[in-house]
């Protein structure tokens, strides 16, 4: 295993979070997001961004799926990676074929956890507050990853709806 190809994915997925991050809010100073994510499957191929900001909430919050849609990154409305990810994605192509699954795997979560936690310490995402929700997010997934991500990242009335959906 190559610790300078992972430390090469570890860095290249700072400065691609870091750049998403503050070329959405460049490109769209008026929205207030509120959520953000990394975002893959089960076997983790490949990362990318999504957002949500309070004007994607189409669902009142007295429904009872409100906090799914809130805290779903399945069902957020910012897709669009700018090409900002596309970089990470190769080098994780990389890793996946010099390391085993056993190993590629808990790398890459790892790491990304790492860099989002290190991320909201340098203070991208803004002040930690029951406002806000980051979380590294695996679709159709009980990867325990996830509410370990979401604990780390959030304040703990955050956290705890979250986990009462998930």
């Amino acid at each position: 295993m190559s610790k300078e190809s992972i430390d090469n994915f570890t860095n290249e997925l700072k400065k691609a979070v870091s750049l998403h991050y503050k070329t959405l809010k460049e490109k769209f100073p008026d929205e207030n997001y509120y959520g953000y994510s990394l975002y893959s499957s089960e076997d983790v191929p490949d990362i990318f961004p999504v957002a949500n900001k309070l004007s994607a909430l189409e669902i009142d919050e007295a429904n009872p799926e409100y906090l799914y849609y809130k805290y779903c990154p399945n069902e957020w409305s910012d897709w669009e990676s700018f090409g900002i990810f596309d970089e990470v994605n190769k080098l994780m192509k990389g890793l996946k074929e010099e390391i085993s699954v056993t190993t590629y795997k808990p790398i890459i979560l790892l790491r990304s956890l790492k860099i989002l936690k290190e991320l909201d310490s340098e203070g991208l995402f803004g002040d930690k507050n029951d406002n806000r929700f980051l979380v590294f997010f695996l679709s159709d997934s009980k990867n325990d990853m996830i509410k370990q991500s979401a604990k780390e990242l959030n304040t703990s009335k955050v956290y705890k709806e979250f986990v009462s959906i998930f």
